[in-house]
């Protein structure tokens, strides 16, 4: 009973567009710089093949349905189950973007990964918040809409 779309794509800010059916608005999937870097070697590339197979079907469509939201300390993150790894992500409802902040193998994310996890937040929040204001400076700067004859 859970439909999503799957992509090719695996660039930093990946979307597709929906399938028939889906909603009309998909996610915007972005990752933590941290990412490949470290997570990729940590699992391997068909472990991570399987997790980006999962971003590309489920969180593109509907990240609140197929995640289950995380306790406390990462209370208001969620965790998407692909096989034996768990995929720890930030939404950002505001701008309809799904964050991933972790790969991880399902034995030792939640145990022992925390901290970074934590951390990987704060970095994002820290990006997002420098991209807002760079739209706002943006829109500042842009001439007034309307005709001027």
């Amino acid at each position: 009973h859970r439909r999503g779309t799957s992509g090719g794509g695996r660039s930093a800010d990946s979307s597709s567009p929906p399938a028939s059916g889906q909603p009309s608005s998909p996610w915007k999937v972005r990752f933590s710089a941290r990412i490949v870097d470290e997570d990729l070697d940590a699992l391997g590339e068909a472990a991570f093949e399987v997790a980006m197979a999962a971003i590309d079907k489920k969180l593109k469509v509907s990240p609140e349905q197929y995640g289950d939201g995380l306790g406390p300390p990462l209370a208001g993150l969620y965790k998407l189950k692909a096989s034996h790894i768990r995929v720890a992500y930030h939404l950002e409802k505001a701008t309809h973007e799904v964050w991933v902040l972790m790969l991880g193998d399902r034995q030792d994310i939640w145990k022992t990964r925390q901290g970074d996890i934590l951390e990987r937040l704060q970095m994002v929040k820290s990006r997002i918040a420098r991209e807002a204001d760079r739209r706002r400076e943006d829109e500042a700067t842009k001439p007034k809409g309307g005709s001027q004859r």
